[in-house]
C-alpha cells in the first residue's frame, strides 16, 4: 500500500535542468569524516519484472552494508494499519464534490474499462490512492519494485531496514496541495491513459539510460508537479540530509530512494556535495 505513495510522488526531481548535471543512479558516498563509504541508489518504484536489474555490484554493496534505508520503513509491522487509517479524506470529502456529474460518470466508466476497478464504492479515497489504481495499467506486464527486492536481500544478510521519513511525514505532503487540484489532476491524467503510458515508458527509458538530466527536464515540464516542486521533493530532500549523515557515521549503509530525488540543484547528490561529501558514480552493470 505504501508503494502507492511513492508512485504518486513518483521518482523525479522537480527542478529545472542543470547544465552538466551528474548522470547515474548509483553512487558511492565518502569523505567528510566517514570511516567507510555508504551508497545511494535511485530506484523506480514500479517497472516490468524483466527490466529490474539487481545483481553484481548492487548486491555486493548492499551485502556489505549494516542497514538498508528507504524513503519509508516498508518492514514496519504497523505500516498497513497506518496506511489504512489514512486512505480516506479526513473531512469526508468525495471525488463527486470536485468533478461534475458528467466528468465523474466519464471517469468511472473509463476506469472500469481500463482497470476493472469501480470507483463508485471508493468516492472518498484520497486522490493519491485513486491515482495508484492507474499505474499498474501503464505497464502491460508483470511488475516488480526495487524496494521489495532490496528488502529481500537485506533480510538475507541480516541488515536492518529503516526509513528516512514516517508515513505521516510522507502523507503530509498531500495535505499541502488543495484537494480540488489533486482531483483535477487525477481526472485529467486518467482521461488520457494512452498519453500517460507513452510518457511513463519515456521515463523508464531515461531511468534505464541513467539520464538524470532528462528526468529533471521531463518532470519540470509536467503541469501536475510544476507548481509544487518545493513541497513534493525539495523540502523532503533537505530534511533527509541530517539523518543520512547520522546513519553514515554509524557505519556503511545503503540508501534507496526514488531516482528523482538524486538530480538537480536541490537533489540529494548536490546537497550531499554541499555538506562536504564526495560522490562517485558506480556503474550498475
Amino acid at each position: 500500500m505504501i508503494g502507492a505513495i511513492g508512485r504518486v510522488c513518483l521518482f523525479f526531481v522537480l527542478t529545472f535542468p542543470v547544465t552538466g548535471q551528474d548522470q547515474g543512479v548509483f553512487w558511492e558516498i565518502s569523505g567528510n569524516g566517514l570511516s567507510k563509504p555508504s551508497y545511494l541508489m535511485g530506484t523506480v518504484h514500479l517497472l516490468c519484472e524483466d527490466e529490474l536489474q539487481l545483481g553484481g555490484v548492487l548486491t555486493e554493496k548492499l551485502a556489505g552494508s549494516k542497514a538498508l534505508i528507504l524513503e519509508v520503513d516498508l518492514d514496519d509491522p504497523n505500516l498497513a494499519i497506518s496506511m489504512m487509517s489514512k486512505m480516506h479524506n479526513e473531512g469526508g470529502e468525495s471525488i463527486t464534490d470536485y468533478l461534475s456529474d458528467g466528468e465523474y460518470k466519464e471517469i468511472r466508466n473509463l476506469l472500469m474499462e481500463r482497470t476493472g476497478v469501480d470507483i463508485g464504492m471508493l468516492k472518498k479515497l484520497r486522490p493519491f490512492m485513486l491515482m495508484s489504481l492507474i499505474y499498474p495499467s501503464l505497464l502491460e506486464c508483470e511488475t516488480k519494485s526495487y524496494e521489495s527486492e532490496l528488502m529481500k536481500l537485506a533480510k538475507s544478510t541480516k541488515a536492518e531496514i529503516h526509513g528516512l521519513e514516517s508515513v505521516d511525514d510522507q502523507l503530509s505532503v498531500f495535505d499541502q496541495i488543495p484537494l480540488d487540484e489533486q482531483y483535477r489532476s487525477f481526472y485529467e491524467y486518467a482521461m488520457d491513459l494512452d498519453k500517460g503510458r507513452v510518457e511513463f515508458q519515456r521515463l523508464i527509458k531515461a531511468y534505464r539510460d541513467e539520464d538524470i538530466e532528462l528526468l529533471v527536464k521531463m518532470v519540470s515540464e509536467s503541469p501536475e508537479y510544476r507548481d509544487y516542486q518545493d513541497i513534493l521533493l525539495d523540502n523532503r530532500n533537505l530534511n533527509w540530509i541530517e539523518p543520512m549523515g547520522k546513519w553514515m557515521r554509524e557505519g556503511p549503509v545503503f540508501f534507496a530512494v526514488g531516482a528523482g530525488h538524486l538530480g538537480g540543484e536541490n537533489g540529494l547528490i548536490q546537497l550531499l556535495k554541499n555538506e562536504g561529501y564526495r560522490l562517485k558514480r558506480i556503474e550498475r552493470k
